[in-house]
């Protein structure tokens, strides 16, 4: 039995007869945790409007993003997540012997994605801040230059009434 990709995710898992059962586990966990980025992959990818390489563009979005909320937690994770992946995508064998993923490890891809299509994750969470901050900066210059105006018209009407205009 092969490997069989549709739509970006793996169907099939092959069991290598040596230790099959611990290489049968490694595969199920390594294809979970896959599939998994995989996804988020699309996600990101859709919420940043690229085409391909979500994560990548996430990851250096986060790295732009000193100051997004939740940064120093999703930041190494990501980066160690791509790590894993890159291993499993293109390394001979990889599926089988892998054994740094756990559940916890799809659980939190999972928990992500789901952050990301909600826009609850960091570099939304910094964007949405941003431009309430953009809108609350030109509320800001516009009150100042009315204070500005009503002053001005005001001493203007001061000194036209004592007589100096």
């Amino acid at each position: 039995m092969g490997l069989c990709y549709s739509e970006g995710v793996i169907m099939d898992i092959k069991i290598i007869k040596n230790d099959e059962e611990m290489y049968a586990m490694s595969n199920k966990i390594n294809m979970t945790f896959f599939n998994a980025y995989i996804e988020l992959d699309k996600v990101c990818a859709q919420s940043l409007g690229v085409n391909k390489g979500g994560v990548t563009t996430y990851i250096n979005r986060l790295v732009e993003l000193r100051l997004a909320p939740g940064r120093n937690d999703v930041l190494p994770k990501l980066l160690a997540y791509r790590k894993i992946r890159n291993i499993i995508a293109h390394e001979e064998n990889a599926f089988a012997v892998v054994n740094d993923v756990t559940k916890k490890d799809v659980q939190w891809l999972n928990r992500f994605a789901k952050s990301v299509a909600r826009k609850r994750d960091p570099v939304s969470q910094y964007n949405r801040k941003a431009h309430r901050y953009s809108i609350w900066k030109k509320v800001r210059l516009i009150f100042f230059a009315l204070l500005i105006l009503l002053v001005a018209s005001a001493v203007i009407l001061g000194l036209k009434t004592i007589g100096i205009i």
